[in-house]
């Protein structure tokens, strides 16, 4: 990150000297107009350790998590959330999103029932035109505060906040489920319960939107190593696993199979055949032997 683009976008303002926080005193470069000025320096080689994190959580597969509900943050990771595929929160925070994501997964549920309805009231009619305005005002309302977490998947590899004082509910759900934050924190912020800290102006719109870009590009890039991390892997079980014969081999192969049973069936067959024929020939006396046996029988009568 260059130290003029942050100057420029006015990332180095900090809040006024009554709204400082002591702990934040070490990413402070000086005071001037009773306004605190930010270490620009030390913003940009954290905004660099934390984008290489980022890099590697994505590359692992696992999804991170964009929090931002102000205005001049909503926007922004709104567009860089949808971008990435991930999901993300830029309207209210609801208690118990990491903590207890059983009962939230209620109202997502809910979301897209009525979704599912109105997509099908031209099919199958069944609702009055009260009723379907009732729906509707239900899901724009779900929309707004769970819309992005509809495809929210664990395990989550990290959350990005935006202003740690506006979102302290999501950061301490996320301190106590025990996932690495990421958070842009300004002079009135305590960054104690944060792994990443970037200390930045959180209030204006172009540095938000400029330090959200910029930690977007790295979880691009550690979205493609995952993919190809992926088909490596594939490539490696199938090089491994034995080819599977195909179905004309295993054919060939049945075939000459086939044939040395039906030789051996016609085998037993003429063997059947031909016992019986050996017993008949056996059984029968030959016609010469009977000749002799009535010449003896005959002398003998004239001899008495």
């Amino acid at each position: 990150m260059d130290f003029r683009e942050l100057v420029k976008v006015g990332a180095h303002f900090g809040h006024i000297k009554s709204r400082l926080n002591p702990k934040m005193l070490p990413y402070i470069w000086g005071i001037k107009n009773n306004v605190y000025l930010i270490d620009v320096s030390k913003t940009a080689y954290l905004i660099n350790k934390a984008a290489k994190f980022l890099e590697g959580v994505a590359a692992e597969g696992k999804s991170i998590l964009w929090v931002g509900t102000k205005k001049p943050a909503s926007a922004a990771i709104k567009a860089v959330a949808e971008k990435l595929h991930m999901p993300y929160v830029n309207n209210r925070w609801i208690g118990g999103t990491l903590s207890n994501y059983s009962q939230v997964k209620k109202s997502v549920t809910k979301l897209l029932h009525y979704e599912d309805i109105l997509s099908k009231t031209e099919k199958f009619p069944y609702y009055t035109k009260k009723e379907l305005n009732v729906f509707t005002k239900i899901v724009e309302r779900l929309k707004k505060n769970i819309g992005g977490i509809v495809d929210l998947k664990w395990p989550i590899g990290a959350v990005v906040l935006v202003d740690v004082v506006k979102e302290l509910s999501a950061l301490k759900e996320a301190a106590t489920v025990g996932v690495p934050v990421v958070a842009m924190v300004d002079t009135n912020g305590d960054p104690t319960l944060v792994d990443y800290v970037i200390p930045a102006n959180d209030d204006s719109v172009k540095t938000v939107k400029l330090v959200i870009d910029y930690l977007g590009d790295y979880v691009a890039k550690g979205q493609l190593l995952a993919k190809e991390a992926k088909k490596e892997a594939q490539k490696e079980e199938k090089a491994k696993s034995p080819a599977k014969p195909t179905v004309k081999k295993e054919k060939e192969k049945k075939a000459p199979a086939k044939a040395v049973v039906k030789k051996a069936e016609k085998k037993s067959e003429d063997a059947k055949k031909e016992t019986p024929a050996k017993a008949k020939k056996i059984s029968e006396p030959k016609p010469k032997a009977q000749a002799k046996t009535i010449q003896k029988v005959a002398t003998k009568e004239t001899e008495k």
